[in-house]
């Protein structure tokens, strides 16, 4: 895992392995969110383009993405 305790150093992402930096860490160290440069596909939910009620999933790609990671001391 991610050994890191101090806000904005660069990690390497754990989706892409692109560059990463540290935006928050907490008080205990034990969860850090990391902030990606590089794009990543995620998914949103929405109205379908049939219309009607019914919902389905849209996949969208967004940079800059944020992703917590627990336990990075170990």
């Amino acid at each position: 895992m991610l050994k890191m305790t101090r806000k904005g150093e660069y990690v390497k992402c754990p989706r892409c392995g692109g560059q990463a930096r540290v935006v928050w860490v907490s008080q205990d160290g034990k969860t850090a969110a990391i902030k990606c440069v590089g794009y990543h596909s995620h998914s949103e939910i929405g109205p379908s383009t049939k219309g009607g009620s019914y919902y389905k999933t849209k996949k969208k790609a967004a940079k800059g993405m944020v992703f917590l990671i627990e336990d990075i001391g170990k």
